[in-house]
């Protein structure tokens, strides 16, 4: 019985250890903690600027543009944004602050795949919270691609409600 009892504590730990990693591994997102533009000391949060990054999910199965979608400010690298994720940025305020999104997509014949990128231009200012949304628009032969376009507080909230928030928004969600 003793020896039962065992195997059935030694199962639970593996299985505890497998749920514990499945779950860690289920966030997508993944931000450029080395990006020249992002806050890298919690004392100055006053002299950022809050972003929080909104991808939403798609009503039907999208192929390539499924994939995390790479976010650039300033043509460097600041995330890869999985979908149905948000996270919370802080970002040096400034004006035309450029964002770009890009995105493997099929174009043109079956089988010609390409990345396709849209920028847009944002103010900053420190001390002031944004929520911006990367929205598919699929345009058949031409491919999907993600516009990156500031939202109002109460359209984020709703955007957001059946998301998954990672990383800082973790800890401040979009309430």
């Amino acid at each position: 019985m003793a020896r039962q009892h065992r195997h059935f504590n030694g199962l639970k730990l593996v299985l505890g250890g497998l749920l514990a990693y499945l779950l860690s591994a289920c966030s997508v997102t993944r931000i450029n903690g080395e990006h020249d533009q992002i806050q890298h000391s919690s004392a100055a949060d006053a002299e950022y600027a809050s972003v929080y990054f909104i991808r939403p999910t798609t009503e039907h199965v999208q192929g390539f543009p499924d994939n995390p979608l790479k976010v650039f400010v300033n043509d460097e690298l600041l995330m890869e944004l999985g979908k149905g994720e948000y996270t919370l940025v802080r970002l040096k305020p400034q004006t035309n602050t450029k964002i770009t999104t890009e995105t493997l997509t099929q174009t043109r014949g079956r089988w010609e795949v390409e990345p396709i990128r849209q920028t847009r231009y944002f103010d900053f200012e420190a001390n002031q919270t944004y929520y911006l949304v990367t929205r598919p628009f699929d345009g058949e032969f031409r491919g999907v691609k993600f516009t990156p376009e500031l939202i109002p507080l109460a359209d984020a909230r709703e955007t957001v409600r059946y998301l998954t928030a990672v990383g800082a928004a973790e800890e401040q969600p979009i309430q």
